[in-house]
């Protein structure tokens, strides 16, 4: 029995070095998610987009960049949203571009955001462990450390391990093609909630979260103070970016959900510009019915409004830095 558990053990060991340097070779490979990566493999086709959008359901389902093309001169954008699509992941989309020669933006819009926590939930799915490479699991246990969350760093650890014995870190070239349809082709990657399966939220119910939700956002009273280890992240990502002659932005997108002044700190810190979309006084807009589909998203024509109502800002970013 001790001699065949030195065995296993040493098979473990073995199998847990070859998992190592697997991940090593293909650090920002997202092989769980066919839609962000049809998104890429369409990208990566076509070099004539200078500007990137990276984030959650907040960039793929309210980013339009078929209206950003319209208004801006010299620009033609894509959206690289996925839904539910977190720092981790938006990381990993981000470092995979910057790696890959075959991506040349001009400039790079990221979501701004602070989730990094690993539910029960999403633990052992492929999406959420296979984000754990080397650079993930350093800022993410570094993150943790600071929030004093180490439980988290705990989870982080064995996500980390969960990716290492993951051996298969390649996606399906037939599940990629398959992914393809005419958000990803023709639509250049919006995909608006009213062509989802998801359902519109009755007017009463919907007016009332949001009425909770910007009650709680103004009876935040918080001196919230920002992730050092965050910022750090950030500021590292816009200087290589720079490095690569590629303006990062960082975006705060609307509508504001009532945790969101935690994340307005981040705005005159980093080193980068960063666009903010939050302010219920100053788009009351995005706060109507008519403009909503659900709790924390807008519809097509809010959609559209937003990236409307973006170009200017980003026009100014863009001119700030030159």
């Amino acid at each position: 029995m001790k001699k065949f558990l030195s065995i296993l053990s040493l098979f473990v060991a073995i199998m847990f070095i070859i998992g190592l340097i697997k991940l090593a070779l293909n650090p920002n490979s997202n092989y769980s998610y066919p839609f962000l990566n049809a998104k890429l493999d369409y990208l990566e086709k076509h070099p004539e987009y200078n500007m990137y959008f990276i984030g959650s359901s907040k960039i793929n389902d309210q980013i339009n960049p078929r209206v950003i093309d319209e208004h801006m001169k010299g620009i033609k954008s894509y959206n690289l949203g996925a839904n539910a699509g977190f720092n981790l992941e938006n990381f990993q989309t981000l470092e995979y571009i910057l790696q890959n020669p075959s991506f040349t933006p001009q400039y790079i819009v990221l979501e701004l955001q602070d989730k990094v926590d690993i539910t029960r939930k999403n633990l052992k799915t492929e999406r959420s462990f296979g984000t754990f490479n080397y650079a993930n699991t350093y800022f993410a246990m570094k993150f943790q450390k600071e929030e004093g969350n180490y439980k988290q760093m705990i989870l982080s650890a064995a996500s980390f391990a969960l990716n290492v014995f993951h051996f298969n870190k390649r996606h399906d070239a037939r599940v990629i093609r398959n992914a393809h349809n005419h958000f990803v082709d023709e639509y250049q990657g919006f995909s608006p909630l009213d062509s989802s399966v998801v359902q519109r939220i009755s007017e009463p119910k919907l007016t009332g979260i949001i009425k909770d939700r910007l009650k709680r956002y103004h009876e935040d009273h918080t001196v919230h103070a920002p992730n050092k280890v965050l910022v750090q992240k950030i500021n590292e990502l816009a200087e290589r970016c720079k490095k690569k002659n590629i303006q990062l932005i960082i975006f705060i997108p609307g509508p504001a959900e009532s945790d969101a002044k935690k994340l307005l700190v981040y705005q005159k810190i980093v080193s980068t510009p960063v666009i903010n979309m939050v302010e219920p006084e100053e788009y009351p807009e995005f706060y109507q019915y008519e403009y909503r589909w659900d709790m924390g998203h807008l519809n097509n024509k809010g959609a559209d409004l937003l990236s409307l109502k973006i170009i200017p800002l980003l026009e100014k970013s863009i001119k700030k830095n030159k």
